[in-house]
């Protein structure tokens, strides 16, 4: 398998080394044009994970004086994986203003604002992503617009936006997951189960799903069906920080008993 890996990735090498024929040219260089084959090679690369080999053909393309937002994008997620968030934030602010109303460069420049802590920037950025009528996925715009909301506790704002989402998207796991986290937490114990009940039929392996059925149990006085829960945590993601919760959990109703 990493044999066959490596031959992949110096195929695409030499495509990239081949980037005067990967281009198409016009006479006037600023009317430049990326092929598809190569932004295709620039993604095969990003998605094996193999990060150095697609910043060397982003570096080429950048040489070349072609201004593409696929690719400024796909720099800028090169440049988080590496956490260099201020050239991500760069990149995101140079694809936009190729393209103005490029959603996902906005949700993600919100993103960043928001680990940043800098709130207001990314509210703006998230409803951006959402004002496009395009947008195919504009759930993911309101579901970080809530997490965004959760952050700074204004808990009705967040419930609306995961709702939100939801009616964009019915079979949108990150919405229902955290809404059901939301209502828990208020002690809206039926309306979490109700939540979290929707995210395992779209997720049923997921460890926060069973983490969260646990802690729902747990908080219903049904000691069994939480151990249960638990132990499915554990069992599904060992060595995790949500089996270690899960362990943690699982320790206190032992001592309870």
């Amino acid at each position: 398998m990493q044999t066959k890996k490596v031959i992949t990735l110096l195929l695409l090498l030499c495509c990239f080394i081949g980037l005067a024929g990967c281009i198409h040219n016009s006479q006037k260089s600023e009317e430049r044009q990326l092929s598809e084959q190569f932004y295709q090679n620039l993604l095969t690369a990003f998605q094996a994970g193999d990060y150095q080999l697609a910043r060397a053909g982003l570096d080429e393309i950048n040489k070349a004086g072609i201004a593409d937002k696929r690719t400024l994008y796909l720099e800028a997620l090169v440049n988080i994986n590496q956490n260099m968030p201020d050239k991500a934030i760069a990149r995101l602010q140079d694809a936009i203003a190729l393209s103005p109303k490029f959603s996902e460069a906005h949700n993600m420049l919100g993103t960043i604002y928001m680990q940043q802590k800098k709130y207001s920037l990314a509210q703006t950025e998230f409803l951006k992503a959402y004002e496009n009528p395009l947008y195919p996925t504009p759930e993911k715009a309101y579901h970080n617009l809530g997490n965004l909301y959760m952050l700074q506790d204004k808990q009705v704002q967040a419930q609306a936006c995961y709702i939100k989402a939801i009616e964009l998207n019915q079979d949108y796991f990150p919405s229902h997951y955290e809404l059901s986290r939301l209502y828990f937490n208020s002690n809206r114990l039926d309306l979490a189960t109700q939540e979290i009940e929707k995210a395992k039929k779209i997720s049923p392996k997921h460890p926060g799903v069973w983490l969260q059925i646990g802690d729902i149990e747990a908080a219903r006085g049904e000691g069994d069906l939480a151990v249960a829960a638990y132990k499915k945590v554990i069992k599904l993601n060992p060595g995790s920080n949500f089996a270690d919760r899960a362990s943690q959990e699982l320790d206190r109703i032992n001592k309870d008993y």
